[in-house]
C-alpha cells in the first residue's frame, strides 16, 4: 500500500519522535514533514493506530496527514526542484545484471 504521511507538529521532542517512528517502519522521508511509503495494508493500519493514539496523548493543535495514494498519481505527479526516488521507495526500478 502506498501512502503518504504529512505533519504539522509544534513540539521538537514529539516531531523528532515521529520521525524517527515512521523511519523505523519503513517511510522514506521526502521532505522534513513528508514521508512516503510503500508498505502492507497492516503496517498502514497499525502507523495511522499508533499516530492517533500520540495525537490524543497531549493537548495540542498539531495535525498529522495519513493519505493513501495510487502507483498512478504518484507517478503523475510533478516534482519541482529536487528529484525524488520515487521508483526506490515503489521498489519498481528494474535492474539489469550481466
Amino acid at each position: 500500500m502506498l501512502f503518504f504521511v504529512m505533519y504539522d507538529i509544534e513540539s521538537n521532542k514529539v516531531r523528532y519522535l515521529i520521525a524517527k517512528y515512521l523511519e523505523r517502519h519503513g517511510c522514506t522521508r521526502i521532505q522534513r514533514s513528508i514521508f512516503l511509503a510503500d508498505l502492507d495494508k497492516a503496517i498502514y493500519d497499525q502507523i495511522k493506530a499508533d499516530l492517533t493514539e500520540v495525537q490524543s496523548l497531549y493537548d495540542n493543535h498539531d495535525s498529522i496527514i495519513v493519505c493513501p495514494i495510487s502507483t498512478d498519481q504518484l507517478r503523475a505527479m510533478k516534482i519541482i526542484g529536487l528529484d525524488i526516488a520515487v521508483d526506490v521507495i515503489t521498489r519498481s526500478r528494474n535492474t539489469l545484471f550481466f
